[in-house]
């Protein structure tokens, strides 16, 4: 029996659209926020363990300082990329990221510091 050609498409739409939802629950499981589970910022990063780049947690710990300088720092970094502060491992660039949901993923992961957070 040949099976049409568009059951085929739509059986791939109905089972492939649920993963991008099942991805941001993923890092919404983890403790990310909506924003950077939704931006899939888990795929390289976790709260506490290391995974391709650092975790949230270190980020958020070397910044601390910083306060509401580093929010421009960090996301500058998630658009356009960068190296060298972490290892040998680049940050890609997040492109598809805009400015002001960068700097709203920053000030959360500035938020896992101990003590006061950005403004």
């Amino acid at each position: 029996m040949k099976i049409p050609s568009c059951s085929i498409a739509v059986a791939a739409l109905v089972f492939a659209v649920p993963t991008a939802g099942l991805a941001a629950d993923a890092g919404l499981a983890q403790g990310l926020s909506a924003l950077a589970a939704h931006q899939h910022c888990d795929e390289c990063h976790a709260i506490k363990e290391a995974r391709i780049g650092p975790p949230f947690l270190a980020v958020a710990a070397r910044y601390a300082g910083e306060r509401d300088a580093a929010v421009n720092r960090l996301a500058l970094k998630i658009v356009y990329g960068g190296a060298g502060n972490w290892g040998t491992i680049p940050m890609v660039p997040n492109e598809r990221v805009s400015m002001d949901d960068a700097r709203a993923i920053s000030r959360w992961i500035l938020t896992l510091a101990p003590g006061p957070g950005p403004k």
